[in-house]
């Protein structure tokens, strides 16, 4: 069953048409990988969702129900939240106050959950939000998503700008956040890592999906093999 339907998603920024009619779908308890190259539409689609972009045609919907162009704060109260790119946490609040204006209308029901996922948090509540490293700094973006109880995570770039062991220990907190039964769309330019975490994924280029299939399939597909994969399997 879906959780998220993406239907014939159309979006422009003045005359140029961004995204051409894409269409995907999360299932319930899965993570769902979005991957190509920069200035694609990957952040696009997920700011379309999110409500942050408005969507020229086509549909969204959430345990089917239509959220297209309903307002941000409408949309986080069906239950999907979004960490953007670049983390945009308030740097000169304390995690703490981070993590309380991410719970928004839950208050702090989540805090112990979410710092269970992320203990290196837990040690840093009273440290100023700007002092952290670039990894505590987006394991604090999706804390700060998580805690208003999301059924859908969007993910847009966590590994942007991190060292090859954060990564991995991002891609390691997305999996686990998908065992606490959260269903996660995630978009990346990291393929190998996003692959080997995500059940299906699409590849998107010049706003259209051009290439979709369960993860499994696509780490040994000759084009994403020689387009995302540095020409060989890993």
């Amino acid at each position: 069953m879906s959780l998220a339907e993406i239907k014939n998603l159309s979006v422009k920024m003045g005359i140029q048409e961004i995204l051409h009619g894409v269409s995907l779908d999360v299932p319930k308890g899965s993570i769902v990988a979005v991957l190509g190259a920069n200035g694609v539409g990957k952040t696009t689609l997920m700011r379309a969702i999110s409500g942050v972009y408005r969507v020229t045609s086509g549909e969204i919907l959430i345990e089917g129900q239509p959220i297209t162009n309903m307002a941000s704060h409408k949309i986080v109260e069906r239950g999907v939240c979004q960490a953007p790119e670049g983390r945009q946490i308030f740097s000169n609040m304390s995690v703490r106050e981070n993590l309380v204006l991410g719970g928004g209308s839950h208050g702090l029901a989540e805090l112990d959950k979410v710092l269970a996922l992320f203990p290196l948090l837990k040690e840093r509540m009273g440290q100023g939000a700007g002092s952290l490293s670039g990894g505590e700094q987006q394991m604090l973006c999706i804390a700060r998503a998580l805690m208003a109880k999301p059924k859908l995570l969007l993910l847009d770039e966590p590994s942007l700008g991190l060292a090859p062991k954060l990564v991995a220990l991002i891609f390691q907190l997305v999996a686990r956040i998908r065992e606490e039964g959260v269903s996660i769309l995630i978009v990346e330019q990291n393929a190998r890592a996003a692959l080997k975490v995500a059940d299906h994924a699409h590849v998107i280029d010049d706003g259209r999906i051009v290439l979709s299939g369960p993860s499994a399939e696509l780490q040994t597909d000759p084009r994403i093999v020689e387009a995302y994969l540095g020409g060989h399997v890993a």
